[in-house]
């Protein structure tokens, strides 16, 4: 037997219910459950009502109990119903928590571990890092994943990814996630060589407040609302022009005179031509963090966001 097998196998006789109720079946009847009316269900479930009708009644006569009270013209649930509806959530629960268990599983047991990250990461000495991290830990493979900070928080609490690396904005509302400081840095201001601020040594965000801003997308980073945060402090809304979804992307439309940015100081380090950093007056937090989920935080993980932490820095 199978170490890790510690039950005796299923009889095949209890799986009868699993035959005839399929998981779409409770889906659409939860998703019902919830609205007001079929018509409205069928709309969040993407398929049209008469397919939705034809599950719903397939349900009652598989359990042979009714759902719905159909003397109503709004969606009303029946006892019975409402019973469904609380063991459909355990039942979503139990399903999602066992398939995490196992694509978890397979993974550690396989030695690998899933990094979710965002790309301005190795401009910060990240990629330094990871070099020395495959020699302290040879026999773990790393999955690297670019994603964006909001795909990472998800993909956190599906278990598709281990740890996420993302910027200090988007560790200020993750509950119940959890976050820490791997590398510490300002944001500067970024712009071309040929523009009149150039050649200051500090601006104070004061002084921007007629310049045409260029930005990430505030839908894939935080940091965009920081700055704009910020910029309100000092008296101000900045006068957005474009938002761009990649870091090389903005580089090359603030190298190209387009407009200026507020950017994490370690994006100083690559070789931009024709493009001035100039240190900003007030603080703003550009930090890179890790973020991961308390309950499955292990002390390899621990371990390794710690020699993260302690690559970074040994760089400066």
């Amino acid at each position: 037997m199978n170490k890790h097998q510690t039950v005796s196998a299923l009889d095949l006789k209890t799986l009868y219910w699993a035959e005839r109720i399929s998981m779409k079946m409770l889906r659409y009847f939860y998703v019902a459950s919830h609205c007001q009316s079929l018509t409205q269900a069928a709309e969040q479930l993407h398929i049209s009502k008469s397919p939705l009708s034809a599950q719903m009644r397939e349900l009652e006569t598989v359990l042979g109990v009714v759902l719905f009270n159909r003397e109503q013209r709004s969606i009303q649930l029946t006892e019975a119903g409402f019973l469904l509806r609380e063991q459909c959530q355990s039942i979503f629960n139990v399903m999602e928590s066992s398939i995490n268990q196992v694509t978890q599983y397979a993974r550690h047991s396989q030695g690998v571990l899933r990094l979710g990250i965002v790309s301005s990461v190795f401009w910060a000495g990240f990629g330094h890092a990871c070099q020395q991290l495959k020699q302290q830990f040879p026999k773990i493979q790393f999955e690297f994943i670019e994603q964006s900070p909001q795909q990472q928080k998800v993909a956190l609490f599906n278990n598709e990814i281990d740890i996420g690396f993302v910027r200090y904005a988007d560790t200020l509302d993750i509950a119940p996630l959890e976050s820490c400081n791997l590398y510490c840095e300002p944001m500067c201001v970024a712009l071309s060589d040929k523009h009149p601020l150039s050649k200051h040594k500090q601006l104070c965000l004061t002084e921007l407040a007629k310049e045409h801003f260029v930005m990430m997308s505030q839908k894939n980073s935080a940091s965009a609302q920081l700055v704009v945060n910020h910029c309100i402090k000092a008296g101000f809304i900045p006068n957005l022009v474009q938002e761009v979804v990649e870091p090389m992307t903005l580089m090359n439309v603030i190298e190209s005179r387009e407009g200026i940015s507020i950017v994490p100081q370690s994006f100083s380090r690559q070789n931009w031509q024709h493009i001035r950093f100039v240190a900003l007056k007030q603080q703003i937090n550009a930090h890179i963090c890790a973020v991961y989920n308390p309950q499955k935080i292990t002390s390899e993980k621990q371990s390794l966001i710690q020699s993260i932490h302690l690559f970074m820095n040994s760089q400066d």
